[in-house]
């Protein structure tokens, strides 16, 4: 009934809990796909042992491409109806396959959005991420992703394959490439239904990224944007995807993009028009404003 996509690079230490947290769901009629994507470690060997114990479990073997290569690599070697994603070093919910199969209520349903849980490394609940239950169409799914309502990332949905096989999946970039296929399946939907429970776990691990690394996420989030747009901005008003722009510009300013970065500085200057500012939450919108209006980059390390 569900296909559970869950890309895998040098992840050993997390397999068997990943593992685990199917095994334990309530709902036993899933596959699970794990794209090996190049993995240094001992990932393939030990997904190898999985596969030969449990018949639900199918690996894929590949070269390294990132994340958003394999899987799109995941969602063409789906059997079933339904997919989701996982990544291998988070878990879900022991209920969540069964509330997102049993959510697609009707035949116009093609995705389900779940909260999500922040836990740390030891499984403790740190805070929640919880949504207004409601059934929305997808154009209006793909615009509050747009402005931060709903999240856009892969995990914590469940998409009818239609969806995911009308979506282009953007070449070179490994940061926010969720984003650009998540909002692209989005508007390709006929209705979405949000719920108010929280399906999906994301672990929190304390990892220390570089102002050089960081400049080059944000560089490639923007490309995402840039990537939804040419792909879908024809479908979504433009003054949302203007705010998607913001967005990213709001989480680059936090990651320390210095305030005469030209890059960035050009697309405030394209998109950071006063009604896509005023769409956006009140703290980003207030990091771009002053970005914006006054040069300066008050959440740099904040």
């Amino acid at each position: 009934m569900i296909s559970v996509i869950i890309p895998v690079y040098n992840g050993l230490a997390f397999i068997t809990r990943c593992y685990k947290s199917l095994t334990d769901q309530t709902f036993s009629d899933w596959e699970a796909i794990f794209i090996d994507d190049g993995s240094t470690d001992d990932s393939y060997e030990r997904l190898m042992k999985l596969a030969a114990q449990d018949s639900r479990v199918k690996v894929i073997r590949k070269v390294n491409e990132g994340v958003a290569i394999a899987r799109e690599v995941g969602i063409k070697s789906a059997t079933r109806e339904f997919l989701t994603f996982l990544d291998v070093d988070d878990t879900l919910v022991d209920t969540a396959l069964q509330q997102f199969v049993t959510n697609f209520h009707s035949d116009n349903s093609d995705i389900v959005i779940g909260g999500i849980n922040l836990v740390s490394e030891n499984g403790a609940i740190i805070s929640r991420i919880y949504y207004t239950p409601m059934l929305i169409s997808g154009k209006n799914a793909g615009e509050y992703m747009c402005t931060g309502t709903l999240r856009w990332q892969l995990c914590g949905k469940a998409f009818r394959r239609s969806v995911l096989n009308g979506t282009k999946t953007p070449i070179g970039i490994r940061s926010a490439e969720d984003m650009a296929v998540c909002i692209q399946a989005s508007v390709l939907a006929r209705e979405v239904v949000v719920l108010d429970t929280c399906l999906y776990n994301y672990v929190q691990v304390q990892t220390s990224v570089t102002h050089s690394k960081a400049k080059e996420i944000s560089y490639d989030a923007l490309k995402a944007v840039d990537f939804v747009n040419n792909a879908v901005g024809d479908r979504i008003k433009p003054a949302m995807i203007d705010a998607l722009y913001l967005m990213i510009i709001s989480t680059a300013l936090r990651a320390g993009i210095p305030s005469n970065d030209m890059t960035f500085r050009r697309a405030v200057r394209e998109h950071g028009k006063i009604k896509s500012i005023l769409r956006i939450p009140s703290h980003k919108a207030l990091n771009v404003a002053f970005y914006k209006y006054c040069h300066l980059n008050l959440a740099r390390y904040r």
